[in-house]
């Protein structure tokens, strides 16, 4: 009987120290890096652990002064170039460094041994935010990458980078600004395996990238073969291939022939959202896209639009929803989405979304006249949020 109790109180927890590491590992892994680091206090082996964390999410929020600045940079280099953590797995590294005590001339050499450690460390998922510093050209030769989230980023110049990103299957930049316009475009190709890909306010603008670097002789960018879904304001071209499209702006007459050779086949694509807010935009670009889409089946719009003269196959043989954003009770609205309801034969639901401010000029009798407009398909659900 004494034996039996004697191991039931070795097997009992009485303390979060009797834990093992790989527990407390991943409890640490959940609080806030300060507070993370706060149980370095109490032994030596709570040092250990917070250094070999397999999740590092570090920001500078806390950052309000020159000694804030200093301890921020002394804990990191704590955590990046402790003799524990070069034995890591780093699965995920987000680095958010935006305080305005940041001086890019300064502090950029810090910036880029944290980042190649991480780098070094086989991370997989990558996030940084750095204010418009400058960027180390390192990430973009990491073997082990997956996911890759820049924002508010300034590349330098990648002449002499040997760009690789094998296993990179997640591209996301948002206000990024290449120093050479023309890597942009090598980024992309360095990407094989890349089927998620997401770009919003990339400079310089991509209608400025030279003839080379993933375009071919003919001036045509080669389309990117695995991928599956894009959020772009890119060339066409590039990602003609994906399932799930959404645009971000529209290249002009002039840039589309001379980049693109007009619209390029979507193929694959049977979901498109487009988005151009700022006035009313040339519908027979749209038409001239949606020709172009022979699988499309879901469409969504944030408008302004001309009113079409003719209708494209996709709308009238495979378009099964469409979501109007910002509608708003006026005219053109109206015949758009009353264009939609009499020619799109296998549509489904037809969602309506009015602007949270309608102007004095919207008459409610455009809103009103949806719900008895003819509908060419006699399953169509009309939904007017």
């Amino acid at each position: 009987m004494e034996n039996e109790n004697n191991s039931k109180r070795k097997n009992t927890t009485n303390t979060i120290n009797d834990f093992h590491d790989d527990i407390l590992t991943h409890i640490i892994s959940f609080l806030p890096i300060k507070d993370a680091f706060r149980t370095t206090l109490l032994s030596k082996r709570w040092v250990l652990l917070c250094r070999s964390l397999p999740v590092l999410h570090i920001n500078d929020d806390g950052v309000k002064n020159e000694k804030d600045l200093i301890q921020f940079r002394q804990m990191l280099d704590a955590v990046m170039f402790s003799p524990r953590s070069q034995d890591s797995t780093h699965k995920s590294f987000k680095l958010t460094c935006c305080s305005i005590l940041w001086d890019a001339n300064v502090d950029c050499f810090n910036m880029d041994k944290w980042i190649e450690a991480a780098t070094g460390l086989r991370v997989e998922y990558l996030y940084l935010h750095l204010f418009e510093n400058p960027l180390t050209l390192t990430i973009f030769c990491c073997k082990t990458l997956v996911v890759l989230h820049l924002t508010d980023i300034h590349v330098p110049n990648m002449f002499d980078c040997s760009l690789h990103l094998p296993l990179l299957k997640i591209l996301y930049l948002f206000s990024v600004r290449f120093q050479d316009s023309v890597d942009f475009t090598k980024l992309l190709y360095g990407c094989p395996k890349l089927d998620c890909l997401s770009t919003l306010f990339v400079e310089p603008a991509v209608t400025t990238f030279e003839a080379n670097a993933g375009i071919t002789a003919e001036g045509y960018f080669n389309p990117l073969s695995n991928l599956i879904s894009a959020v772009v304001d890119v060339p066409y071209k590039a990602v003609s291939n994906v399932k799930f499209l959404s645009v971000f702006g529209i290249l002009d007459t002039e840039e589309i022939n001379s980049y693109n050779n007009g619209f390029p086949v979507f193929g694959n694509l049977i979901e498109l959202q487009l988005c151009w807010i700022h006035g009313i935009h040339d519908y027979v670009e749209v038409v001239k896209m949606l020709q172009n889409c022979p699988k499309l089946q879901a469409l969504r719009i944030e408008k302004n639009w001309e009113y079409p003269d003719h209708v494209p196959k996709c709308v009238s043989s495979h378009l099964t929803t469409c979501r109007i954003e910002l509608y708003e009770a006026m005219e053109a609205d109206f015949r758009f989405a009353s264009y939609i309801l009499k020619n799109a034969r296998l549509l489904q639901v037809m969602t309506i979304c009015r602007t949270l401010t309608p102007k004095p000029i919207e008459s409610p009798k455009n809103l009103e006249d949806l719900s008895s407009c003819p509908k060419i398909s006699p399953t169509c659900k009309l939904e007017l949020i």
